[in-house]
């Protein structure tokens, strides 16, 4: 029987792996131009906006209100995604360089993930709290399997340097 942090690399590599076409097909399109966007991926995008009420996501380069968002997608585009590949080499073959890898993303990811979170539970974005909600479940698991990723591998390094908790009294 596999062990909790054998599924829980099972998890992060399906969640890697899943985040490849994710980020190639939707996260980088507010991002370009809309006449070099293909036609099935503007409905995928027309869909998320007004179907689902996604905020974020919107294409056009006229809304200087979602200037952090776009950075925080050509951050996804220039240092996440060629990470994705990386993680899944290392995921897959069980390399042990995986953890402090994987603590450094879920750090970074957790950080990003933060305004992402606060500003649909926070923001002016005109959405109904059901739409919130719905889309809070959405971009929830952006975070909780980052935060799973700092937990399982700050427990590892500290393990390999050495670190360790005595949890007995010292006089």
């Amino acid at each position: 029987m596999p062990t909790l942090r054998q599924r829980l690399d099972t998890v992060f590599l399906g969640y890697f792996v899943s985040h490849i076409p994710i980020t190639i097909a939707v996260d980088v399109l507010p991002l370009l131009p809309t006449e070099i966007i293909p036609q099935p991926l503007l409905s995928l995008n027309n869909f998320l906006t007004t179907t689902i009420g996604d905020p974020f996501m919107v294409i056009d380069r006229t809304r200087t209100d979602l200037v952090w968002f776009r950075s925080l997608l050509t951050c996804e585009l220039f240092v996440q995604l060629p990470f994705f590949f990386y993680a899944v080499w290392m995921l897959w073959t069980g390399s042990s360089r995986r953890h402090l890898w994987l603590l450094m993303y879920g750090v970074h990811v957790s950080t990003t993930m933060a305004p992402v979170l606060g500003m649909l539970a926070f923001g002016d974005i005109n959405r109904s709290c059901d739409e919130r909600m719905a889309l809070g479940a959405m971009y929830l698991p952006y975070l909780l399997i980052p935060l799973a990723m700092i937990a399982v591998s700050f427990a590892e390094c500290s393990r390999m340097l050495g670190f360790t908790v005595d949890k007995r009294k010292k006089d």
